[in-house]
Parts: C-alpha cells; sequence; structure tokens
C-alpha cells in the first residue's frame, strides 16, 4: 500500500548512483593507464572524478542500506498485517505511523497548519482488537485499509498524504491530518463512516459494523503518543455512550473537590431513587388542548439540591450511566401514568428521552415492551424521542428498531433537529412521526428574519412528509403569533409551562388559562 513506493525510490537512486559510480570509475582507471589522456591537466582532472566518483561510490552505497533497510521494514510489515488484517499488504503500524507522523508534525508547524489525530474502529473495540477470531471483521479492516489508501492518494488535494498518513495497530485505525480549518475531520469521518457500511452491504457480511471515532487536536508541544492515548481515550468514552464521533476534551482540575460528581455519586443517585421526571406539556396549536408532554429528568440530590440534565448528563454520559438514566426515568413515568389511570385523572401521551447507546442495544425494544406490560400502560401513552444523530449512526438498524416499535403502537420522534449536520433525506428514509424542531431556532426567530423562515421552512417540510411538527423553547407571545401564521402543530416551552413535578402536572392538565378560556391564549 503506502510504503512501497519509498523503497522503488531508494532502488533507482541506487541504480543510478551505481552507473555513475561505475562510469567514474572507469575514467580513472583510463587515467592511470594513460596519464596524459586528459591532456596538460591530466593529474588535477584524474584527482577530481576520483573525489566525486568517491562521493558518489558513498551515495550509492547509503541508497543501497536504505532500500534494504526498506525492503526489511516492508517484509516486517506484510508478516504483521498478515496477522491482523488477514493479508500481506505493507500498510503502517503504529511505529511507522508515528515516525512518517512525526515528521509531518514538524512541516505543519511552520505552515501554521491545524493537526489532529483520528483513532476509529469499525466495530467495537472488544471485536475489532479480538478480530483475528472473526474472518469477516478481518476482512473488513482490510477492505477498510484498501480504501484509507484510495482516499488518501497523493493527487486527493486536502487529503493527500502529503499532509496526513494513516495506520492500523490492534484492531484500530489512527489518522494523522493537518489542514487550515476542522472541517475536514467531519469529512473525513463521513467518508470513512459510508465507506465502512458500503463495504458491509456490498459484500454481505453478517457482522455489527458501528464504528467510533476518537479526536484529539494537537497543540504545540503535545507529544504524539500523549495524543495517540487520548483520541484512544475519546473513542472509549464514545463507545460507552454509544456515540459515534467525540472530542477528546482536556479535564481541568475543579476548584473545589466538593463540585466534583463521581460515578459513586450518580450509581448512588440511581439506587437511592435521586432521579425524578418532570414534565414539560406540549400545546396543540389547531386542537387548542394539551396533546402530550415530555418528561425531563431531575436529581434531587440531598446533598446538591435539585439538579438540571445540564449539570449531571455529560458526566453520567462519561461514565456510560446515561443508559441507566434514560431506563430509570422511562419507568418512573409509566409508574405515573399507571397511577393517573388508576386514579381516573387525565392522561396524555408523555415522550422520554433515549441515547444512542440505549436506542441500538439488542435488548432496547424488549426492555420497552416489558416495562409496558409490567406497568399494564397502553402503547399509545408513550411516545419515543431520539436525536436526528442518533437515528444517522446506523440508519439501516434506525429504519428496523423504528418501525418495531411503530408495529407496538409507540410513536417515535426525532429530536433537536435542524442543528448540526441535519439532512432531509432523512425525513423521507427513517419513518418518525413527528420532528421537534431545536430550541435555538425559537430563540432567534424573533431576531433574524433568516432563522424565521427556516422555521417556516422546516415546519413545510415535515408537513410535506406528513409528519406532526413541534418546536421546543417558546417563551413569548410573539414566537406564538408567527409559529400560528406557519402552521405549527404543536409547541413546547415557558410560554405555555415550565417542566412540572407530577403532583404540579396533574394540577395543571386539570386547571391552565390556555383551555379553560383563560386569557393567555
Amino acid at each position: 500500500m503506502n510504503n512501497i513506493k519509498p523503497a522503488q525510490k531508494y532502488l533507482i537512486i541506487f541504480s543510478v548512483t551505481l552507473v555513475l559510480f561505475l562510469a567514474g570509475f572507469t575514467m580513472s582507471i583510463i587515467s592511470f593507464i594513460l596519464p596524459n589522456f586528459y591532456g596538460e591537466n591530466s593529474l588535477l582532472i584524474t584527482l577530481i572524478i576520483f573525489f566525486i566518483d568517491l562521493f558518489i561510490g558513498i551515495a550509492s552505497v547509503l541508497a543501497f542500506v536504505v532500500f534494504i533497510n526498506q525492503v526489511n521494514f516492508i517484509r516486517s510489515l506484510r508478516l504483521e498485517n498478515t496477522y491482523t488484517l488477514g493479508h500481506p499488504t505493507a500498510f503502517y503500524n503504529l511505529e511507522a505511523f508515528k515516525d512518517r507522523a512525526s515528521k509531518l508534525m514538524r512541516r505543519a508547524h511552520r505552515l501554521d497548519r491545524n493537526q489532529y489525530v483520528i483513532a476509529f474502529t469499525v466495530a467495537s473495540l472488544e471485536t475489532s482488537f479480538n478480530s483475528f477470531k472473526n474472518k469477516e471483521i478481518n476482512e473488513l479492516n482490510y477492505q477498510m485499509a484498501l480504501s484509507l489508501a484510495r482516499m488518501f492518494e497523493p493527487s486527493k488535494g486536502n487529503l493527500s498524504t502529503r499532509n496526513n498518513v494513516f495506520g492500523f495497530n490492534r484492531g484500530i485505525f489512527l489518522i494523522y491530518v493537518s489542514s487550515h480549518g476542522e472541517e475536514i475531520i467531519r469529512e473525513i469521518v463521513n467518508n470513512v463512516t459510508n465507506e465502512i457500511y458500503r463495504i458491509v452491504k456490498e459484500n454481505s457480511m453478517k457482522v455489527w459494523a458501528q464504528p467510533f471515532f476518537g479526536v484529539r487536536e494537537i497543540e504545540d508541544g503535545d507529544n504524539l503518543t500523549s495524543v495517540i492515548e487520548d483520541a484512544l481515550v475519546a473513542r472509549s468514552q464514545g463507545e460507552a455512550n454509544f456515540e459515534s464521533f467525540t472530542k477528546f476534551v482536556e479535564k481541568k482540575e475543579e476548584e473545589e473537590s466538593s463540585s466534583i460528581i463521581g460515578f459513586d455519586e450518580i450509581e448512588d443517585a440511581l439506587k437511592n431513587n435521586e432521579f425524578i421526571p418532570y414534565y414539560q406539556p406540549k400545546y396543540s396549536v389547531t386542537k387548542k388542548e394539551f396533546v402530550g408532554a415530555e418528561a425531563l429528568v431531575r436529581w434531587n440530590s440531598p446533598k446538591r439540591g435539585l439538579l438540571t440534565p445540564g449539570s449531571f448528563i455529560d458526566k453520567a454520559e462519561q461514565f456510560g450511566l446515561i443508559s441507566a438514566i434514560d431506563i430509570y426515568i422511562f419507568e418512573k413515568a409509566l409508574i405515573d401514568i399507571k397511577d393517573a389511570l388508576r386514579r381516573g385523572r387525565r392522561v396524555i401521551p408523555v415522550s422520554c428521552n433515549f441515547s444512542l447507546y440505549e436506542f441500538f442495544s439488542h435488548t432496547f425494544i424488549d426492555t420497552i415492551v416489558n416495562l409496558l406490560q409490567k406497568y399494564q400502560v397502553p402503547p399509545s401513552l408513550i411516545e419515543i424521542e431520539i436525536t436526528e444523530t442518533t437515528s444517522q449512526a446506523n440508519k439501516f438498524l434506525s429504519v428496523s428498531v423504528i418501525k418495531k416499535l411503530k408495529e407496538y403502537g409507540i410513536r417515535v420522534l426525532m429530536d433537536d433537529y435542524g442543528v448540526g449536520f441535519s439532512q432531509i433525506q432523512n425525513l423521507k428514509t427513517i419513518p418518525f412521526d413527528a420532528i421537534k424542531i431545536d430550541k435555538s431556532f425559537a430563540d432567534l426567530m424573533l431576531e433574524d428574519s433568516k432563522t424565521s423562515s427556516i422555521v417556516r421552512f422546516l415546519i413545510e417540510l415535515g408537513h410535506i412528509n406528513d409528519m406532526e411538527v413541534i418546536i421546543e423553547g417558546v417563551e413569548k407571545k410573539e414566537q406564538v403569533d408567527i409559529l400560528k401564521k406557519y402552521h405549527i402543530d404543536t409547541i413546547q416551552g415557558f410560554y405555555y409551562s415550565k417542566a412540572l413535578p407530577y403532583k404540579e402536572y396533574n394540577e395543571f392538565l386539570k386547571n391552565n388559562p390556555f383551555e379553560s378560556g383563560g386569557k393567555k391564549q
């Protein structure tokens, strides 16, 4: 692959210098046999030829030594890759990657370019690490290695090997990237992800292919080995939370150790039932009534007081506990619904959020269905919310899971639509029942006419695809008035109600100014 040409280069240098050396040696022999062959300055010319030929001879020997080293290096790579990739290729191993990347780092530093290391696997770390036990994973790694070689051909502009280098070590691919912007990282991640799924599909592989990417930006003075380790940490964090793309964030020392939320504290909170659901109602503009609510997690900590998700969700994700919290809140919501049904109270559907990790768990659907049966809650009273990022992580599996949920009568909502790398195509290919326009659009609607136009477009787009359109974060009457003109279906936000604990939520549904003819409409 990417190490054969250097060997050929030194073979050519050796061949050319050898020919020149033999030519110079021949001329020196002639001058000794025929002292006056070069005329009056024959001795001087002979000495010059001799010393030039000496230098050429030394260069020839050095080129030959380098060539032999390159051949041995390639031979060792072929032996190693026969074991790790299943084929005798010359794909870079870790040491070769570090050697080449170190040289490119010095060049990039002079050119003031951004630098990154990407670490990724085609599946979970355990599966990729033990790929020699699975022929199809081995073959997938090999095919991905071939794809990287094509992707980083010298003619590929920003992806040229002049600026980047890639390698493979113990089931993990490594890519060093230097560029004048971060956009190239997303380009590489998207290209690699698409390649992995293409290879699996075209070769009818029966493997669980799910790439996880860890990215570490290189700062001045960074040690390459440490950078690689940090990229691997980010990749592992991504796998723990089933996030396909994770950037490494340097952990800063907290000023007060008491403010640090640790793994044990969150785990104890789960055991002690400290997490509780708060419910934020959703108002239907067309029906003029509340048609649903979203269950939002709160942490009622004896030590810290009532905490909102922003205080602990990131930590829960880092510790791999977000899945346990998702299921915990889902079960609590079912308990509350069952209680309301038993007491004859008004009940409207409740939507619960699930992380990417939980959504793609092989036990996800069984867990949802079993809990519904346990608490005897009709599936029509539960909705599942997942982000668009989650749905894109593995579209083939997403469609399958969503269809299965809908077969059980459970609606599925796309959360945070419109942010990041949203794709219109997702509305056609992934069978969501509704889309939720992200709060950030509602925040800017009154200030920016372009944002207001985008909201209108997203609403029309949802309606074209026969989806309910919900918008979050609405706080002002002026926003509501605009959204009504745009024919929004449902509004969620502080204008109608903040998130409420169970008791207050029930009181609100029973008596509120929006459904009882109050002034605030």
